[in-house]
């Protein structure tokens, strides 16, 4: 997947779920508060941006156009962002999007996930966890929701695969492992608990992790 797709990606999924806290705000702000804390990993906010309206692409969208297409896809469920989307990529890209587009609001959220109730009232705390969500969606979507521990792959009733995302080296002190695609790896419910609890190891050195070069 590239980067251009990755990070669009990445910042559509924040602007669905900002957007969930901040109904009334406009698009424009959904979109600069996603953009922000996608570049916050150490990107420019200019380049995040220049993938989201596919600077250098064809069919270049202003920032106000591309508010539009937000704007409808949030509140009426319009495919035309995905259309948009899709013009400007090919191969497995298109089938990222298209896989993005599908889940909506059906992916399950993940017990590993674990929002401190009454987030929405700390802003700040509420979109930093918002990031942590699509980062690890990311990672699991690119292993194919398949364990990277035991190969297994979850595939609920309606058809949703399901996996979750850990942490090798632990967020927070004292182990202060950091918030990147490289730390991170998909794995079952049994495997994670099994993790956690230290009954196994993550050997980095065994895992097979398609995002070791994504920063």
């Amino acid at each position: 997947m590239s980067q251009r797709i990755a990070d669009c990606i990445e910042t559509l999924d924040l602007i669905r779920s900002i957007a969930r806290y901040a109904p009334r705000s406009h698009s424009s702000e959904w979109r600069q508060k996603a953009t922000a804390y996608v570049a916050s990993r150490g990107v420019l906010t200019s380049t995040v941006f220049a993938h989201l309206v596919g600077k250098n692409a064809n069919n270049t969208l202003s920032a106000r156009e591309f508010d539009q297409l937000v704007s409808v896809w949030i509140n009426d469920g319009s495919p035309a962002l995905q259309q948009w989307l899709t013009q400007s990529c090919s191969g497995r890209d298109s089938e990222r999007v298209a896989q993005f587009f599908r889940s909506n609001d059906a992916t399950p959220i993940a017990a590993d996930i674990n929002e401190p109730t009454g987030t929405e009232r700390h802003l700040v705390s509420t979109y930093r966890v918002l990031r942590d969500t699509a980062l690890a969606r990311r990672v699991k979507a690119d292993m194919n929701h398949t364990c990277q521990i035991c190969s297994a792959r979850i595939v609920l009733g309606d058809g949703t695969p399901y996996a979750e995302a850990h942490h090798v080296k632990p967020l927070g002190s004292p182990h202060n492992g950091p918030d990147q695609p490289g730390n991170i790896v998909c794995v079952c419910p049994n495997c994670h608990v099994q993790l956690d609890y230290g009954s196994i190891r993550a050997d980095s050195t065994k895992l097979i992790n398609s995002l070791a070069g994504v920063h």
